[in-house]
């Protein structure tokens, strides 16, 4: 799938400072899954929850808004912020069909070029989480996914490190990064989960680029498992709204 679309790359395996608002996410993914916030509880105002942190309202809300895209917490308008159940995995069964990847499946507009970044770090609870498996290090990959030099869609992935031995991965030569994400990772898997959402984090989760003045983004949030059901990556994708369309044969 990938080769037709130009490749750009940062500076691969590049220390990235995290974002304040990544932090605060981070923070109340903790107090959620240590029952500090158990579910069906409210979480405290935005005024006292920023209070409490030390950040601004607009850095809370950008937390919020990616708690409430991972089922975390839903907001009820007017009344605050409350902490989902968290419901089981249904039972994964493998696909009859090879899937393709969701942003050249759903997005409406040609895509011509991609840039990518990628850096190492330990993985955070959050993301341990997601992955259900211990990994000392986890691979993160951003993508912008462009037409005519502008972005237009975005992914964000999580590998754990062991993918990327299993799969002999050298990450000195990210074209083998980037074509293990578009497409051998779904040649080679067992199955996929995903789900689909309504997401206003597409802006600020991209940070280098503004892919939508809109702000209203179609996301997938996606699973893919090997054999084992083991996980093999997790990945979001973000498709501004105007430029998304699903089409189901049944």
């Amino acid at each position: 799938m990938t080769k037709n679309l130009e490749l750009f790359t940062k500076n691969p395996g590049q220390t990235t400072k995290k974002l304040k608002h990544v932090k605060i996410y981070d923070q109340l993914y903790a107090l959620i899954q240590n029952g500090t916030y158990p579910a069906g509880s409210q979480l405290p105002s935005e005024t006292t929850l920023s209070a409490q942190m030390n950040v601004s309202r607009m850095t809370l809300r950008k937390a919020l808004a990616l708690l409430q895209e991972d089922g975390l917490t839903k907001n009820i308008q007017g009344i605050g912020h409350f902490v989902c159940s968290q419901s089981e995995d249904p039972i994964k069964q493998p696909l009859s069909a090879p899937i393709l990847h969701p942003v050249y499946s759903y997005c409406t507009e040609t895509l011509d070029s991609v840039e990518m970044a990628f850096r190492i770090e330990p993985p955070t609870q959050s993301i341990t989480d997601s992955l259900k498996q211990y990994t000392p290090v986890v691979v993160i990959t951003d993508r912008w996914y462009k037409h005519q030099g502008n972005p237009l869609a975005y992914s964000l992935s999580f590998l754990p490190i062991g993918v990327i031995g299993t799969n002999q991965i050298d990450l000195n030569h990210t074209d083998q990064l980037l074509q293990y994400l578009e497409s051998q990772c779904y040649q080679n898997m067992n199955c996929c989960r995903r789900i689909c959402s309504h997401s206003t984090a597409g802006n600020f989760t991209a940070s280098t680029y503004t892919l939508s003045n809109e702000n209203s983004f179609l996301l997938i949030q996606e699973t893919i498992f090997d054999k084992d059901q083991t996980i093999l990556v997790s990945n979001k994708h973000y498709i501004p709204s105007d430029l998304f369309k699903i089409e189901f044969t049944l």
